[in-house]
């Protein structure tokens, strides 16, 4: 698959990556559509390796963009039961991810994880600037029939961080 990686000083790359695959507790999203925010064009502004947001620790290597993705689910992990998610259904991703056991985590903040370094989908972790993105089942809301996968993307940052 393709995704778009971005280097800094405004420059970005298409580049070639392996088409995902679920594990246990993961899901893979045909991305529909994949917002830009404002922490986005602060990673495709920024120095060239001036790295990533504070406090978010760095990932190895280059990191496809996007922390607005949306689209629908087309493979599920063997632990995912189907109240989490099942195969066609289309949905936002809750950019964050962190230990899921915390007060915070099962308060639905992730973002404020104290327990682990926080995954952020685009950041530390690839995000949806793909054709394809794995993320925890956890992290998915569903996307209601009569919103566009271009709302959904935008609903998955903008309010969904509010």
């Amino acid at each position: 698959m393709h995704g778009v990686v971005f280097h800094g000083e405004r420059e970005l790359e298409l580049m070639q990556f392996p088409d995902p695959g679920p594990d246990a507790h993961d899901v893979v999203i045909e991305m529909k559509a994949s917002g830009m925010c404002g922490s986005d064009l602060h990673q495709y502004r920024r120095a060239k390796g001036g790295g990533q947001a504070s406090g978010i620790p760095m990932r190895d290597g280059p990191v496809i963009a996007g922390h607005e993705p949306c689209g629908v689910v087309v493979a599920v992990g063997s632990a995912v039961g189907p109240r989490e998610a099942r195969v066609g259904q289309r949905v936002m991703v809750h950019h964050y991810q962190g230990c899921t056991q915390c007060n915070h985590c099962r308060a639905g903040w992730q973002q404020l994880c104290q327990e682990v370094p926080v995954k952020v989908y685009g950041n530390n972790a690839h995000g949806g600037h793909a054709n394809y993105l794995k993320v925890p089942a956890n992290t998915l809301v569903a996307l209601p029939d009569e919103l566009s996968f271009s709302a959904g993307a935008a609903i998955a940052c903008g309010s969904g961080t509010a």
